[in-house]
């Protein structure tokens, strides 16, 4: 079995590929903030992504990820239909697979990866809370 690359969609809006990802951790979690605002064109808005403590996550240049999906990922639509849609579910996660016995004291949990135009963040974690917020000025 192979793994999977599904669109996760947990809000409307989501029509621009992000230029990059803003990744902190501190004792509350992970927050991963996605910067749509910086699409010229694009968004006026950034996605707050938080996923509160998290046993992995990882952050990787695009070039460098280890895993390759055998299938493309979904895309984005319209004038964006080249890029990838940003936010995904990884199913059958190789990763998730690999780290099987130091998951163990966490039964369930979601592969996300949130790719930008010049990272990709993987993340292993419980459904996070998401809300659009307005970019910095």
């Amino acid at each position: 079995m192979s793994e999977r690359e599904e669109k996760w969609e947990p809000v409307e809006g989501i029509v621009t590929p992000a230029a990059r990802a803003v990744v902190d951790e501190d004792e509350g979690g992970l927050v991963v903030t996605m910067m749509f605002s910086e699409i010229v064109d694009g968004l006026t808005s950034n996605l707050h992504i938080n996923f509160g403590r998290v046993p992995a996550f990882t952050v990787y240049e695009e070039f460098a990820h280890p895993w390759l999906p055998e299938t493309p990922p979904p895309k984005l639509t319209g004038e964006w239909a080249r890029f990838s849609f940003p936010l995904l579910q990884i199913r059958d996660s190789e990763w998730m697979i690999s780290l099987t016995k130091q998951l163990s004291p966490y039964p369930v949990l979601i592969h996300y990866r949130l790719i930008t135009l010049d990272q990709i963040v993987d993340v292993l974690g419980k459904p996070p809370k998401v809300t659009w917020v307005n970019r910095e000025t």
